[in-house]
């Protein structure tokens, strides 16, 4: 069930639902953009770290 803005609604109602779709689509590319982030980070740190040169600590995870 869609709930599309039709045009006997309040216009206060889509607002409303408008401004909520914007808020969650911020959203979204806010953790997209996190995550392209991290990505570009930790393939940046293995670059660094196969040179040898690295200026950043080496940390391991130990199970």
């Amino acid at each position: 069930m869609s709930r599309k803005n039709k045009e006997n609604e309040e216009p206060l109602v889509a607002l409303k639902n408008e401004s909520s779709r914007q808020r969650w689509e911020m959203f979204h590319r806010a953790i997209a953009h996190a995550k392209d982030t991290n990505h570009a980070a930790i393939v940046e740190a293995d670059q660094g770290a196969d040179e040898g040169n690295s200026a950043i600590p080496l940390l391991t995870l130990v199970r």
